[in-house]
Formats: C-alpha cells, structure tokens, sequence
C-alpha cells in the first residue's frame, strides 16, 4: 500500500507565528524538529496500518525544512522548490491514500494561525470551479486528478473545519486552535503526535469511506493577486484572462495541469515584485 504525504509546517504542533517557520529566523531549528516528530507520527500511523511504500513531499517555504537524519527511515523524500506539481509532487495513480499533515487555513480565514494561500506576498484569493478554496482544497482537487482519497489532514482546528467541508469524510487532528492568527492554544506536542499516529492508522484503514475528489470537465481557476501589476503581468502568460485589475482566470480540462501554470505565475510575481520594491 502506497501513501503520499504532503507536508506544510504553520499547522504542524507548537507553532504559532512566523519566527516558527522561516529559514534564519530565532525559532526555526525548534520548528523543524516539531516538523520532522509530526511527520514522523503520521508515518508511523501509516505502518501500523499496513502501508509498504510512503513518499513525504517537503511544501514548506523553500521545501527543504525536515531534519533528514530524524525522519522515519520507512519514508522517501521529495525535496527542493522547482517542482511542476508543487505540494503534490510525487503524487500518481499508484497511490492509495494521501495525507496532508501541518496544513494550515486559507486567506482571511479568521483566528486560523498563520493563514495565507500558497502566497501571503501575492495571492488574495484563489477561487476553483466557483469555490474560493486554500491549499487543502486546491490539493485534494489534484489528488482527484490521479483518482487518490485525501484522508487525513492535520492542522489547527479552524483548518480541520475548512477541510472537512472540501473534503467530505475526510479524518482529521486539530493540533491547536487559533486566537489571533498569530498565536494559538495548543496541546502539548506529545499528545498531539499520538493523535495524529492514531488517527493515520485509523485513516488508512477505513480510506473507502473518503472518496477522491470528482473531477470536473474542465476546470477554470481565479486568481485575486494583490497588486494589480502581478495580475497584469500574469496576464501576459498564453491561456491567461485579466478579469479585472487585480484578478485573471485561466481553463484547464485537467485540474493537475493547473499546478504547473500557478506556480509559473508565483515566480512572475516574485520577479514583479522586486522590481517594485527593489529589493
């Protein structure tokens, strides 16, 4: 049984604010760990629950944030930024299940702790199929694509609400809950990592009951950015529509093909912006 997991940090156990979770900045080394024990809970899980093969697909920041030397020795690892599907890298037809463990909630969704979608810099909202959805939402759709359940997702419980609307039966952990979106209750990370080999084992067994997002005949994506000069921009690339000044749309009949072409657009936004702020 093959098991793909994909991995964000702002959800995973004890974080809280950005200090937890950028390269450089005073708490990251405790992130990692937390990261890395959180991982590694699910992977166990997924052991205990007859998993053979499990690919771990870094989509954190620069994706490169576990601690390798720590990590379960059962799992594979996908590392490194430029990758066409992202988040879903390493994802295909001959895996049965997929976790998404530390993920956190969609932009302007309330008190959840850190929230943003794919970019805080350039992204306001991203609207699927006339849904606004986060990266939770927009991952399962891809995960359908290759026809594999997203059953289990972990992450503070303002996400484990917005998760189990997009993903219906979908099991989930609430390792914390948000306050203000920079600060979190949160249970102590032991407890939290048994909750979530627990609920990974308990997921993989019973992953009939969650069904692989369906997908459509063709699919049309909204991006609201923030700048109007990233829309315009964005606008320039083959297949795009600029809706309105900030906002384009693009088609695909394949929604895994949409990956590709967000996050080519994430890299003209990033080039746009320097040369607006020069920095």
């Amino acid at each position: 049984m093959k098991v793909f997991i994909s991995l964000d940090m702002e959800g995973i156990s004890g974080i809280s604010e950005w200090e937890d979770v950028m390269p450089g900045r005073r708490h990251y080394e405790a992130g990692r760990k937390l990261l890395t024990l959180d991982v590694n809970a699910a992977i166990e899980g997924a052991l205990e629950a007859g998993a053979t093969q499990i690919i771990v697909n870094e989509s954190h920041g620069p994706m490169n944030n576990l601690i390798l030397e720590e990590l379960h020795p059962a799992a594979d690892v996908i590392r490194g930024f430029f990758k066409p599907l992202c988040m879903m890298q390493g994802i295909d037809e001959n895996c049965d299940a997929a976790f998404f463990i530390g993920y956190h909630g969609k932009a302007g969704s309330g008190e959840a702790v850190l929230n943003h979608t794919l970019s805080g810099l350039a992204i306001h909202r991203l609207i699927l199929n006339g849904k606004e959805v986060g990266e939770a939402g927009l991952n399962a759709a891809i995960a359908g694509a290759f026809d594999v359940p997203v059953v289990l997702v972990t992450g503070d419980e303002q996400t484990a609400r917005e998760v189990e609307e997009d993903i219906p039966g979908v099991f989930t952990v609430a390792v914390k809950s948000g306050i203000t979106g920079l600060s979190s209750l949160a249970l102590h990370p032991q407890r939290a990592r048994e909750l979530i080999r627990h609920r990974a084992k308990e997921a993989l067994l019973n992953r009939s009951a969650v069904k692989p997002i369906q997908q459509q005949e063709e699919n049309t994506l909204v991006v609201e950015f923030t700048r109007s000069q990233f829309a315009t921009a964005v606008s320039w690339m083959p297949g795009v529509e600029l809706i309105d000044g900030r906002t384009i749309r693009y088609k695909s009949q394949n929604v895994a093909e949409i990956m590709p072409v967000l996050q080519a657009m994430l890299l003209v936004t990033s080039q746009v912006n320097r040369m607006i702020t020069g920095a």
